[in-house]
């Protein structure tokens, strides 16, 4: 399979994500509208500086290896869907991770983001398979034909930093190894054929690497199951009918321990921090009498 595949940084153009009856109410973001398809979630952790940050804790998101955000670039995250509403402006730090030899990638923002402002659990279930039935199977995974929520960038002119639209799709397949450009691991895809049964199906393309792609889970949130990564023609008939993301889920243990490793510290340990510093001052001022 991996022939023929694509990986998105690699098209010859940045164009929009493909949506089925694209609507601009339905699906850009910004327009604000209460029939925005994913107006229910809070999505104030999804930020774009023309590449595209998740996060996944107060102060590390996640996006693709091969298209990652610029070290010492600037990336705005909005409270809202309202383009002129609350916003805040972090720089990506040179704190990051490639997780082994795929396309995940994590980094630190400069700052965390304030209360407000979210952050999204992330896949944790290993599949070990593709489309076998037993155990650790993807038939077997709570993602096999889950409704996804797909990211990408809009047809609307909008500003870098709102250039987002939100698609749907039906998660139908699976490859434990697929190699994209430099990268390989484990990829969860979704067809293009109009035979999902949602509305606004969507296909991802060219600038659309870094993407999350969520799916609802049992507490009504958004999880992050994977980032944009390829396109591919499956018919070689140059037209792409399909497209993964990498999945977080069999690097769970290792996403986590990057989050712990750059945690942002507690309030009350910070401010424990910051009383000793004060009476070692005072203590050092005072024997300079």
């Amino acid at each position: 399979m991996a022939g023929f595949l694509f990986s998105l940084i690699n098209l010859p153009s940045l164009s929009a994500v493909q949506i089925a009856g694209f609507d601009t109410f339905v699906n850009d973001r910004f327009t604000n509208d209460s029939s925005f398809v994913a107006n229910q979630f809070d999505l104030s952790g999804v930020g774009l500086n023309g590449r595209w940050a998740t996060m996944i804790s107060e102060n590390v998101y996640i996006t693709a290896e091969h298209f990652s955000p610029v070290i010492g670039s600037s990336m705005t995250f909005y409270s809202g869907n309202d383009p002129a509403g609350i916003s805040v402006t972090r720089q990506i730090t040179s704190t990051r991770l490639q997780i082994q030899n795929t396309d995940i990638l994590i980094g630190t923002l400069d700052s965390a983001l304030p209360a407000g402002f979210s952050f999204f659990d992330f896949a944790t279930e290993d599949i070990s398979t593709g489309p076998g039935s037993g155990p650790g199977s993807f038939a077997q995974s709570s993602y096999n034909n889950a409704n996804a929520f797909v990211f990408g960038r809009s047809p609307t002119a909008w500003s870098t930093s709102q250039d987002m639209a939100v698609g749907r799709n039906v998660l139908n397949g699976f490859n434990f190894r697929i190699v994209s450009g430099a990268n390989e691991g484990p990829s969860i895809e979704a067809s293009d054929d109009g035979l999902s049964g949602v509305s606004s199906e969507a296909m991802l393309q060219g600038g659309d690497s870094g993407g999350p792609l969520f799916v609802e889970n049992a507490q009504g949130r958004l999880t992050i199951v994977g980032v944009n990564w390829f396109i591919a023609d499956t018919n070689e008939d140059a037209i792409n009918d399909i497209f993964g993301v990498s999945y977080l889920g069999n690097h769970d243990a290792e996403i986590q321990a990057f989050i712990d490793a750059n945690a942002v510290p507690e309030p009350s340990a910070l401010a424990l921090l910051l009383g000793l510093m004060s009476c070692a001052y005072l203590l050092l001022s005072r024997r300079s009498y």
